[in-house]
C-alpha cells in the first residue's frame, strides 16, 4: 500500500483533479483526429435513416460506440456526478466508466458515491483501479471486491505511469506489473480493459497484453487532457508542464495495435466530436470514450449529459452518412485521408 497515500489525500486530489480540468488549460495539442479526414462521397448511395451505429459490448448493446470515460468518487462531488453519468448513459444507451475505486478498500463508506448500477441497468458499467496497485498490496481479491461493490459488468485496470511521477503522492513502482497481471487476470470474475489515461499505449506494450490475456485496451493516448498537465497544477515546480505534452498521439496508438490478434481496442484521448468517433472506427477501434466533453455538464444535470451526447450520436450519424457508411462494419473498412493541412 502507498506511504504517501490517506484518505483525504485521495479525496483532496480527486477534487483538485476536477477544478484543474475545468479551470486551466490541460490540452497542450489539438486532437490526433484532426490530422485525417474522412473520404467524403458526394452521392453515399444510402438512406440515412438506415444507418445502424448499433454495437456490443460485454455482453449489452450500445446505440453508438461510446463509453463515457472514468471520472471521480469519493468526494462529496462524485455521487452527483456518478449519477447524472449513469441516467445519461442509460437514456443514450451508451457504456460508463467510474473512477478510480480504490478508496471504497479503506473507507467503505465512500461506496455510495460509485454505486449507480441500478440508475444504468441496461448498459455496461465499468469498476476501476490501477494497476501500479498489484505493487502495493492489492490483489485478485481486492479488484473483485472492487467489482461486486457497484455490481460492475467489468473492471478498467489503468495504467498511467507518467501522470504516477508527475503527482507528488504518485506510486511509481510499475516493476514485473505484466507477470502480475498475467498471474491474476485468471482470479478476476469479470472482464478486465486495460486503459491508458491520456499518454497512449505503444504497439509492444499492446502485444505485451495480449499476450498475457487482455482482449480490451483503451490507448487513450495525447491529444485530449493531460493528466501530467493536470499534475503540474499541483506541484510547486515546473516538471509536470515539462511533461505535459509527452507521449503517443491517440492515432497513433490505434495504427500501431491495430491487427494485433484477439486485441479489441477502445480510442481515448482527443475524442471531442462525432466525427473523431468515426475516424477511431476507421483507425482500427471498436468504441470511442472521453470524458473532459461531459464533466461540466455532469455536475449540472442528467439532461446537460444527455444533451452531449446525443450531439454525439447524430454526429457520428452524419459521419457515417458523408461516407457512405451504413454500419460501422463498413465505417471500418474506410480509408481516411491525411490531412496535416488542417493543423
Amino acid at each position: 500500500m502507498s506511504g504517501t497515500d490517506n484518505d483525504k489525500t485521495i479525496n483532496e486530489r480527486k477534487l483538485d483533479h476536477i477544478r484543474i480540468v475545468l479551470e486551466e488549460e490541460v490540452e497542450p495539442y489539438r486532437s490526433s483526429f484532426d490530422y485525417f479526414r474522412l473520404p467524403f462521397k458526394a452521392l453515399p448511395e444510402i438512406d440515412m435513416a438506415e444507418i445502424d451505429t448499433g454495437t456490443e459490448f460485454l455482453g449489452k448493446k450500445l446505440k453508438f460506440p461510446f463509453v463515457i470515460s472514468s471520472m471521480t468518487g469519493g468526494p462529496e462531488k462524485g455521487l452527483g456526478i456518478n449519477t447524472h453519468l449513469a441516467e445519461a448513459a442509460q437514456e443514450a444507451g451508451v457504456a460508463l466508466g467510474l473512477g478510480s475505486m480504490r478508496v471504497i478498500l479503506r473507507k467503505p463508506e465512500s461506496i455510495k458515491s460509485f454505486d449507480v448500477k441500478k440508475y444504468c441497468p441496461d448498459v455496461p458499467l465499468l469498476a476501476n483501479m490501477g494497476l501500479v496497485q498489484l505493487n502495493y498490496g492489492y490483489g485478485a481479491d481486492e479488484i473483485n471486491r472492487i467489482i461486486d461493490s457497484v455490481n460492475a459488468d467489468g473492471i478498467f485496470l489503468h495504467v498511467n505511469p507518467l501522470q504516477e511521477a508527475i503527482q507528488p503522492e504518485g506510486d511509481t513502482n510499475f516493476k514485473d506489473l505484466l507477470p502480475k497481471l498475467e498471474k491474476v487476470l485468471p482470479k478476476i470474475e469479470k472482464p478486465v480493459v486495460i486503459k491508458e489515461v491520456g499518454t497512449g499505449i505503444d504497439k509492444d506494450t499492446a502485444k505485451a497484453l495480449a499476450d498475457a490475456g487482455i482482449t480490451w485496451i483503451d490507448v487513450s493516448g495525447t491529444g485530449g487532457t493531460s493528466w501530467a498537465g493536470v499534475e503540474a497544477y499541483r506541484r510547486e515546480d515546473t516538471i509536470g508542464h515539462l511533461f505535459r505534452g509527452e507521449g503517443i498521439p491517440t492515432a497513433e496508438a490505434l495504427i500501431g495495435a491495430a491487427g494485433i490478434s484477439g486485441l479489441n481496442l477502445i480510442a481515448g484521448g482527443g475524442i471531442r466530436n462525432g466525427i473523431h468517433i468515426a475516424k477511431a472506427i476507421a483507425l482500427g477501434a471498436k468504441l470511442a470514450t472521453a470524458a473532459k466533453p461531459l464533466l461540466a455538464p455532469s455536475l449540472e444535470s442528467t439532461d446537460a449529459c444527455v444533451s452531449v451526447l446525443k450531439q454525439l450520436h447524430e454526429e457520428l450519424t452524419i459521419a457515417m452518412f458523408s461516407t457512405g457508411a451504413r454500419t460501422l462494419e463498413e465505417l471500418s473498412q474506410t480509408e481516411l485521408v491525411s490531412a496535416a493541412y488542417y493543423a
